[in-house]
């Protein structure tokens, strides 16, 4: 928190870029809910991570967080998350931003997969004792991954919307996001999510 909170004298606000790549009349219908959503679980975590803070970080920083939201169908309608990275990526070149913030690193992709994750999610069960259940999650690509024939990671994972905080804050380091797929056990409740 203290690093992010020292970035804002270069930077103006924070958050995810959040691709939505499925275009249906559900997704219509449930799009806006899941942004509040998601905004709503990396809060939750924020603010109590906060608490543990002796400066008030959460009341500083949390109402400079922004999502930046890519949705245009004719463009972004089933793209792949190959396809997805290459925007982000050149969207991220344009402004001269490779590496230069962890908002620049990473971006979240609503596809069908994660939309039927989310789709009944509401902001009221992030304030419920089970939040983790049923399991909501997102996928996230890396920007230019360093990865080879030989990584088992593919570029991007799917992460529980809950971490969301915790995998900004790991990343924020200039870690590659394989160290944080490593995390991903066999055993874990949810072995193929991210959960922090």
């Amino acid at each position: 928190m203290e690093e992010l909170h020292g970035r804002f004298s270069v930077f103006p606000d924070w958050g995810y870029v959040i691709y939505r790549t499925t275009y249906s009349a559900e997704s219509n219908a449930f799009f806006p809910d899941i942004i509040r959503f998601i905004e709503a679980c990396i809060k939750k975590q924020f603010v109590s991570v906060g608490a543990d803070r002796p400066r008030n970080y959460v009341s500083e920083d949390w109402p400079k967080y922004r999502s930046t939201i890519m949705e245009t169908p004719a463009q972004f309608q089933g793209a792949s998350l190959d396809e997805i990275r290459t925007h982000f990526e050149t969207w991220v070149n344009a402004q001269g931003m490779r590496d230069k913030w962890t908002k620049f690193r990473m971006c979240i992709i609503i596809e069908e997969e994660s939309l039927q994750a989310l789709k009944d999610a509401t902001v009221a069960e992030t304030e419920t004792e089970n939040f983790h259940e049923p399991l909501r999650y997102v996928k996230v690509r890396e920007a230019f991954p360093d990865i080879d024939q030989y990584d088992i990671f593919p570029g991007w994972m799917k992460c529980w919307t809950y971490a969301l905080w915790s995998l900004w804050e790991n990343m924020h380091d200039g870690d590659d996001m394989k160290m944080q797929h490593a995390f991903i056990e066999e055993d874990d409740p949810w072995p193929d999510v991210y959960i922090g």
